[in-house]
């Protein structure tokens, strides 16, 4: 997919410009919506519940992270009503980081609001990685766009390359849904690597 990437013209997006762009362009999506996750920690700044878990506030993390969120709701229904969705395949290594722990426990409810989940072991990539470079932080919308999201060096989201080839946009879609067939459902993966561990021992 970097390869793909780098062949591609793209356009620089701050962080503002690339959550207005992307939103824009989920209103005339023409098909799935793909996600993929591959750092092991990330920071989050403006979401109160991983502001919580980064703080040590545990159980306060998890309770905001449960509370219903209608917006999100809505976003889902109206994917599912033009045909698409949203499908997020994480990579992951064990053992799971804090953040991972904390991830997990908050993406549970993204789930249950209706965003597909598939779990991929790490080791699933590390021969493609060997060649090409860590599988990217992107969102494929359909066939219009991929977004290749950027982090500063601590992790947080500062903008993204939005790349519009063809050849680009179907490559990276592609590769992600091959890996996805591979991937773990989200439900027992979290019932065997996360549900099972005691809070206090994963983070510390």
């Amino acid at each position: 997919m970097r390869d793909l990437l780098r062949a591609a013209s793209a356009r620089q997006l701050s962080l503002p410009e690339y959550e207005a762009d992307f939103y824009a362009t989920v209103e005339t999506v023409d098909g799935v919506i793909l996600k993929t996750e591959r750092a092991q920690t990330f920071r989050e700044p403006g979401s109160p519940s991983w502001e919580a878990f980064a703080a040590g506030r545990w159980d306060e993390a998890l309770r905001i992270a449960a509370q219903p969120d209608p917006d999100l709701a809505q976003f889902f229904a109206r994917l599912d009503e033009r045909g698409s969705g949203l499908h997020r395949l994480r990579i992951v290594e064990l053992p799971l980081t804090p953040y991972l722990f904390w991830e997990f426990n908050f993406l549970r409810f993204r789930a249950e609001a209706g965003e597909q989940i598939r779990v991929l072991d790490a080791g699933a990539v590390s021969e493609l990685e060997r060649t090409h470079g860590q599988v990217p932080e992107l969102m494929v919308a359909g066939s219009r766009a991929v977004y290749n999201v950027r982090y500063d060096e601590a992790g947080a989201p500062v903008g993204a390359e939005k790349v519009v080839e063809p050849e680009a946009v179907d490559g990276c879609r592609t590769q992600i849904l091959a890996f996805l067939d591979q991937a773990e459902p989200f439900d027992s993966f979290f019932r065997r690597e996360v549900d099972r561990v005691k809070p206090l021992t994963a983070l510390s």
